[in-house]
């Protein structure tokens, strides 16, 4: 026996949430994955070695958040969810661009030397004078740091 028309609509409504349910988590996974990738692709760019390579990466850097600008402007012309997680995604690759001009000073002008790098905190100091000074292992120089 055939079910009934209004069971069998209420069945392919069921089965139509479901696949548009798995549809929306499988494109949020997929694009902060790729968002994650970019920030990392954009972050992993090594600081210019002369003036022509800080022109060329600054040039860069202007050239791509022009491009996420104009992804983001165009996302609120586009019908549906997907336009408002695009907006969202580009001014996020923005700032990270934004964050890696501040890097190397394109809005300043060309610095002659590379940045410092990061000082070293009191434990990482205090693990190094550890291991050169004694036989602890690692572990145990960590465990002795942290009960200082």
């Amino acid at each position: 026996m055939l079910p009934s028309t209004v069971s069998w609509g209420r069945f392919l409504h069921a089965v139509e949430r479901r696949i548009l349910a798995a549809v929306f988590v499988f494109a949020g996974s997929v694009s902060l994955a790729s968002a994650r990738t970019y920030a990392e692709k954009i972050e992993g760019i090594p600081y210019p070695t002369d003036q022509a390579d800080w022109r060329k990466k600054c040039g860069w850097l202007r050239r791509e958040i022009a491009r996420q600008q104009n992804i983001a402007s165009s996302g609120t012309t586009q019908p549906g969810t997907f336009s408002y997680e695009t907006q969202a995604i580009a001014r996020n690759n923005v700032a990270t661009l934004d964050s890696r001009m501040s890097d190397f000073h394109c809005n300043t002008g060309y610095i002659t030397s590379a940045p410092p790098p990061p000082a070293k905190s009191n434990i990482e100091r205090c693990i190094e004078a550890c291991k050169a000074n004694t036989h602890r292992t690692p572990e145990k120089c960590l465990d002795a740091c942290n009960h200082r």
